[in-house]
């Protein structure tokens, strides 16, 4: 069976997962490397600007010299991620009675400090710094792959919900792979801070009800009927 998923570098994108990162920078600790770095992006002037300061930021990772490194490091990542796809994608489907509706996507390997994703050019980002970590965070990326195809702007819309009502349903349903794929996971899927109680909710109704329709509609009427994660 070919593989869905192909990690590789890929400067550009990973350029743009740094940049998908800016309007993110507060969740990083005030102070630290990455807060003060994503500060320098935001106040740049222009992508050019933006380019110029990415490229100093990260000039050792990508240093020629260097090469043999990353190539090992892609290497070792998608013989990990091609021990477990298969079983995988099989669960994402299964938790989502949907089938999973890519034939490629690309995982980049990024020094962002934090992952976003493109579902409409099919790639995701995840740490380059550890295979086991990228594949961790493959997984959480690629559920949120098979909700936009499938639920986002349908159950946006059947509840009259905000973009960030929705967009914080997509990102605590992941708590199901705690469940469902805690074999050939490595680390819990721990989510985002603030989405604790969220997340805790969608675990009882998943073991209750294994339904996924029923637990989101019943994570989507928590939220609108209590005012949640409005904006």
């Amino acid at each position: 069976m070919k593989n869905i998923v192909r990690f590789e570098i890929n400067k550009r994108l990973d350029f743009k997962n740094h940049s998908i990162g800016i309007k993110y920078r507060k969740k990083f600790l005030k102070g630290s490397q990455f807060f003060n770095y994503y500060k320098k992006l935001a106040k740049a002037k222009n992508e050019k600007k933006k380019w110029e300061i990415f490229n100093k930021e990260t000039a050792r990772f990508y240093d020629k010299k260097r090469k043999f490194y990353r190539d090992l490091i892609v290497r070792q990542t998608q013989e990990l991620w091609n021990n477990v796809e298969l079983k995988y994608i099989s669960t994402l489907e299964k938790i989502h009675q949907k089938k999973f509706p890519y034939k490629r996507i690309f995982g980049i390997l990024s020094t962002a400090g934090r992952f976003g994703y493109n579902t409409d050019n099919k790639w995701f980002a995840c740490p380059y710094d550890s295979p086991v970590r990228a594949v961790d965070t493959a997984m959480h990326e690629m559920m949120h792959f098979i909700f936009h195809k499938y639920f986002f702007n349908a159950w946006q819309k059947r509840f009259s919900l905000t973009y960030n009502q929705i967009w914080t349903i997509k990102e605590a349903v992941t708590v199901i792979l705690n469940s469902e794929c805690n074999q050939i996971r490595f680390n819990a899927d721990m989510g985002h801070p603030g989405h604790e109680n969220l997340r805790e909710k969608i675990k009882k109704d998943w073991l209750k009800y294994k339904d996924f329709e029923i637990v989101l509609n019943r994570a989507c009427e928590h939220v609108k009927n209590n005012k949640l994660f409005v904006k």
